[in-house]
């Protein structure tokens, strides 16, 4: 396993050449192997800022994206479900761009949204969106990640069962589930079940404590998880998605961010030595 941490411990955006290289400069320092760069909003992505950086500091990319509130696969509304299917290749296109092979995140409705309509036809605009994107990825290259998300952050997709039931009709090889342990202490039952159910349909996974702390600072059963993964032989990113940037803080509901995560650069040595000595 490798491992990564998220931009938004730091910032949500990559648009200033010299705070971009302290970040990536200091993630590579700690000794981590991947940076995960959102993409909710891409016009703050400066693509050759990233490119020139990941190479300089010998430091891979990740993605991940929440979709905004007019991208909705799932609506009535044709306008809005050509708008996700836009948005979304936008965001693969970038991902390709900046040598990310995986593009996670809520990718099926807006996020945030808890009252979008579930219906037989709604969902299958969500299928036919959902193949027709993981085709374009595919040919790009990039593999796409289903997130579920607590029931607070969405009403679509909650749990990996519900996450493998959508990959199942999508019918795409190309499609496979971003596992959060923060949701996962909400919705699942068991995580460690989770893990061993979902197999080798896990193509990501974010470390987070239970209360979006630092791993190892609260009750999730790390150890268990870590064997778990290595049970189903996942060889990809664990990626500790903590956050610090305000705007992000504000659209997690995060208020008091500084008994989570004090420190960027103290937290994010706090996960990697924690994590890598379950290893």
């Amino acid at each position: 396993m490798k491992f990564g941490v998220y931009l938004g411990l730091w910032d949500n955006k990559i648009l200033e050449n010299s705070i971009a290289e302290y970040i990536f400069k200091t993630v590579s320092s700690i000794g981590y192997d991947d940076i995960e760069i959102p993409l909710n909003e891409p016009k703050n992505i400066d693509i050759q800022i990233v490119k020139k950086l990941s190479k300089k500091f010998n430091i891979n990319v990740t993605t991940s994206v929440a979709l905004p509130l007019k991208a909705n696969f799932m609506s009535e509304n044709e306008k809005e479900r050509e708008y996700a299917n836009e948005f979304m290749k936008n965001c693969i296109k970038i991902a390709n761009s900046i040598g990310s092979s995986v593009l996670g995140g809520v990718i099926y409705s807006p996020w945030g949204g808890t009252n979008i309509v579930k219906t037989t036809q709604t969902f299958d605009f969500l299928i036919e969106g959902l193949k027709d994107v993981s085709k374009y990825a595919k040919n790009l290259g990039v593999r796409l990640c289903i997130e579920p998300v607590n029931r607070f952050e969405s009403n679509v997709i909650n749990t990996a069962d519900e996450g493998l039931s959508l990959i199942e009709k999508i019918g795409s090889d190309n499609i496979f589930l971003l596992l959060d342990t923060f949701h996962m202490n909400i919705e699942e039952k068991n995580i460690v079940s989770t893990i061993k159910q979902v197999d080798k349909q896990i193509g990501h996974f974010h470390t987070c404590e239970n209360d979006r702390g630092v791993p190892g600072t609260g009750h999730i059963p790390w150890k268990d998880i870590i064997n778990a993964l290595k049970e189903v032989k996942y060889e990809n990113y664990l990626v500790f998605e903590a956050f610090k940037a305000p705007e992000t803080l504000k659209s997690a509901s995060i208020w008091r961010p500084n008994e989570l995560t004090h420190d960027a650069i103290d937290s994010s040595k706090e996960s990697l030595k924690f994590l890598k000595s379950l290893m």
